[in-house]
């Protein structure tokens, strides 16, 4: 908390240097405690200490140009193609999710010198993709798991299954021994819940059907693949792909 308070009063001094000399009514000023940081940092930025679980991703050193120059691929596109409306800007990413995730603390005697943590080392999980449009819309979420028949996938008698089915979520096996995309999931993607999306939204809107829209991926193999974008271009090719810059994600 103290080299937090020290950054506060920095950026204060910078910013509103007055609230120093600033009294209250009972003749006291304003002191940047530990306790006052830390209800602030908690309070109004919604901070709170935590382990790290990751080293953090090195940035590219030029990142600013690798962002202004996507930004200018994207306004260049719009405008090329004459998409007036956000929803027609969907972004895609893929996570994967542990089943049962494991922290790296636990109760053990005082003194202990070895301490083990159950299902440290799980490693069983399943990939979750997500998509979102420029206007806020959450698409169904896309869950693969591994495996090579539907016995991977959850239970039909599974808590709120039915109504996950009922919101368009689709449950794809991989057809392999990883839990990862591939292509033929990706084309289930794209097929079962991308497309009808953006069909709904055009209708809404009014525009034609083959109204352009982008489709911003991120630098996964699958996603980069010659298959995947061929793919793309002999099925959809209203859609405008592009890939958010490595390592900036």
């Amino acid at each position: 908390v103290s080299d937090s308070a020290h950054l506060v009063v920095g950026v204060l001094r910078h910013d509103l240097p007055e609230i120093f000399a600033a009294k209250a009514n009972d003749g006291s000023t304003f002191k940047c405690s530990d306790s006052w940081v830390q209800t602030f940092l908690y309070d109004q930025l919604q901070y709170t200490m935590r382990k790290g679980t990751r080293a953090a991703q090195k940035l590219p050193p030029n990142i600013d140009e690798v962002c202004l120059e996507q930004f200018l691929r994207i306004a260049l596109t719009i405008r090329d193609d004459v998409i007036t409306y956000p929803e027609f800007l969907v972004n895609i990413d893929q996570i994967n999710i542990i089943y049962q995730p494991a922290g790296g603390n636990t109760y053990e005697l005082i003194g202990s010198k070895q301490v083990s943590i159950v299902g440290r080392e799980e490693k069983r999980a399943c990939t979750l993709l997500t998509g979102i449009s420029a206007g806020g819309d959450l698409l169904p979420f896309h869950v693969v798991y591994d495996g090579k028949t539907k016995r991977s996938l959850p239970s039909s008698k599974a808590p709120s299954y039915n109504e996950a089915l009922g919101m368009n979520f689709q449950f794809v096996w991989s057809n392999t021994d990883t839990y990862w995309s591939t292509f033929e999931t990706m084309c289930t993607y794209v097929d079962g819940i991308l497309v009808p999306f953006w069909m709904e939204k055009k209708r809404q809107r009014g525009v034609p059907l083959d109204q352009p829209c982008i489709l911003q991926l991120d630098c996964w193999v699958v996603h980069r693949s010659i298959a995947f974008r061929t793919w793309l271009d002999a099925n959809y090719d209203w859609i405008r792909y592009l890939f958010v810059p490595a390592g900036t994600t």
